[in-house]
């Protein structure tokens, strides 16, 4: 089968290799689409780590073809997409239920191979059917939503709250889109890009602002003088995510949603985080949220359709890095020729 491999940051390859078979427990899926993702391009400019070579992708959706041995609840012919981290259940955190945190954890497209590629294998216990309301490339969207979805959790929006987005990309768009149904009042982008900004008002922005002619705090202050309740920093941009603090009112909370660069660092006013009691969290993957990414998918209560911008075959992998991040560009979505 076709798939595309990164051997090291920099080397991503189309190459032919073996198809695997499932094993007892497991499923073979055709995949169908998969998003590219913050995290693999990350991985592809050496931001964050992982297991070389591994087949890239985690975002995606397909047709069961073949299943293994003691699989129960899956047949051939489902359409399915996938939670893609696998994790021990014995290690403290996961006896915690904090599986996301486990200590053994093994991410496709990461860890272990992913779904660039014609065929992929997970464990039955990580497939979630979905049915025939959503296209498979809506169903890509899955493994992105339970992100924020968790995100938005742990950010305890509340109804009449006011939150700020800083970054409307794809993630940009998602976690506003949650926002808005956690009740928030003003969900207000920061956003450069033209295009960007005009997606985000369509998907339920109520103010956007160009941080390249406007004042940011200056903006937000117009709308709500004590300051955001929730800041999402979804660029995984140092800058960004210091500046958060100044945009935060008091006992609001700062989430850091992006993927940020591995090993850097930001200097903050810790006297004042701790005088004005503000919280700040990270957000890692999607734990116990992907059923309820489908259906929100399904139910239309999110939209995903108007944030493709770009189709790649998979024999042009390649071209991914080049469109990622330009003024014309939302989500990739790398598709099967």
């Amino acid at each position: 089968m076709r798939a595309a491999v990164i051997y090291k940051p920099g080397d991503i390859r189309i190459v032919n290799i073996d198809t695997p078979k499932p094993l007892p427990g497991e499923i073979m899926v055709k995949v169908k689409a998969c998003g590219v993702c913050g995290t693999d391009h990350s991985l592809y400019v050496g931001e964050f780590p992982a297991n070389f070579p591994v087949i890239i992708g985690h975002e995606f959706s397909g047709e069961i073809v073949e299943i293994g041995e003691d699989v129960k609840t899956l047949k051939v012919g489902d359409r399915v997409t996938a939670d893609p981290n696998n994790v021990c259940h014995t290690c403290n955190y996961c006896r915690k239920g904090k599986v996301h945190l486990c200590d053994n954890l093994a991410s496709m497209g990461v860890h272990i191979d992913g779904a660039n590629s014609e065929f992929a294998i997970l464990p039955e216990t990580n497939a979630y059917i979905f049915s025939n309301y959503l296209s498979y490339e809506e169903a890509a969207f899955t493994e992105p939503l339970a992100c924020a979805i968790n995100g938005t959790n742990l950010s305890g929006v509340k109804l009449g709250d006011t939150v700020l987005v800083l970054g409307a990309g794809g993630m940009g768009n998602l976690i506003l889109q949650c926002a808005a149904h956690s009740g928030a009042a003003n969900i207000i982008v920061s956003e450069p890009i033209e295009f960007r900004r005009k997606l985000a008002l369509e998907n339920g922005a109520t103010h956007v602002i160009d941080p390249n002619i406007e004042n940011v705090e200056e903006e937000l202050k117009k709308i709500n003088q004590n300051g955001a309740d929730v800041v999402f920093e979804c660029t995984g941009n140092l800058k960004l995510q210091a500046d958060a603090i100044r945009y935060v009112c008091k006992g609001g909370t700062i989430v850091w949603f992006g993927c940020s660069p591995q090993g850097k660092v930001i200097e903050i006013d810790t006297y004042y985080v701790n005088n004005r009691e503000i919280n700040i969290t990270g957000s890692f993957n999607n734990p116990f949220a992907t059923s309820r990414a489908i259906q929100m998918l399904e139910s239309k209560d999110v939209r995903v359709d108007n944030l493709i911008s770009h189709r790649i075959k998979l024999g042009e992998y390649l071209k991914v890095f080049d469109l990622f991040g330009r003024e014309n560009t939302m989500k990739l979505i790398v598709v099967m020729d």
